[in-house]
């Protein structure tokens, strides 16, 4: 039992890219002293990257200046690298993915905890979107979509490999509802990296069709949905947290999620976060409502190669 999990772990590593760069970091998690500032970091879901320092950055100043020490946000490039960073301890607090936060949790055992999710998280959906001129109508399910792709030239596109609205659910929803792969259903299955990129590459039809998350559908501009119509909309699922290292300490990791818990729109900064983010306020959340993500990983299912 104990070697079938080493070999699901190493398997997943292998997957994520995690390996090597856990392999290669120079560094290693120590306990923090209180006057040392806190790292912040995120998945980059947001295709713009000043956008993603400019609203986390906010982030990082309030939480700072609720628990009394200074706490920046560190920009990755890539979902992996915002894992990397956590279970190294080069970051101390990472906003995750579903997927992100069970490869974390597979990485770091009882090192990792979760702060709190968004009033959204708990029942998040994603949105398959179409490019305008191919003309597919709404579908009631995603076996239904196989079958009009059927024997046309259409294209697909995901978003990172890593993204659990936009990667894991949608496949895994098309895979149940289909009883197939989107391999084996369009000519070419690519990953665009990011949700709004999604959007962008179906909306110009550089891609026929994509999955990517409905906040991010939700914030775009009224004509570029009207480029990139919706589809189809999945069954809700629980996706993103605000996660930390439990090595902080339990003073520290309950000023911070009681931090958390306070922001609202009553402030400019609380407005702008939580618009950005498209959530009315922070809740509660344990770990365990991501066990599910972890025993999917475990498991084996196909992710594309």
């Amino acid at each position: 039992m104990n070697r079938s999990r080493n070999l699901t772990r190493r398997r997943l590593l292998q997957m994520s890219g995690l390996a090597g760069a856990l392999a290669l970091a120079p560094w290693a998690a120590r306990p923090l002293h209180a006057a040392e500032k806190l790292i912040i970091t995120a998945i980059p879901d947001d295709g713009d990257a000043d956008r993603m320092r400019e609203h986390f950055g906010l982030l990082a100043r309030y939480l700072g200046e609720a628990v009394g020490r200074p706490v920046e946000y560190m920009h990755v490039q890539n979902y992996a690298a915002s894992v990397t960073a956590l279970a190294t301890g080069r970051a101390h607090v990472a906003w995750l993915g579903a997927v992100t936060t069970a490869q974390a949790w597979q990485l770091m055992g009882d090192d990792l905890t979760v702060l709190g999710c968004r009033d959204i998280d708990k029942g998040f959906v994603t949105y398959f979107v179409a490019h305008h001129g191919a003309d597919i109508p709404a579908v009631a399910d995603l076996g239904e979509l196989a079958e009009l792709a059927r024997d046309r030239n259409w294209t697909f596109t995901f978003g990172s490999r890593s993204s659990t609205s936009s990667h894991l659910m949608p496949r895994k929803f098309f895979m149940d509802q289909s009883g197939t792969t989107p391999e084996r259903v369009f000519r070419r299955v690519a990953y665009s990296g990011s949700h709004d990129v999604v959007m962008q590459m179906v909306a110009q039809g550089s891609y026929t069709l994509g999955a990517m998350n409905y906040a991010s559908w939700d914030r775009a501009s009224d004509e570029l949905k009207a480029r990139a119509p919706i589809v189809y909309r999945t069954p809700a699922f629980t996706n993103y947290a605000l996660t930390a290292r439990a090595d902080l300490g339990e003073d520290l990791l309950g000023r911070l999620r009681s931090a958390l818990l306070d922001l609202s729109d009553g402030s400019e900064a609380g407005r702008r976060i939580l618009g950005y983010l498209g959530a009315g306020a922070f809740i509660p959340a344990e770990l365990s409502e991501w066990a599910d993500y972890k025993a999917l990983l475990e498991s084996g299912i196909d992710i594309g190669s």
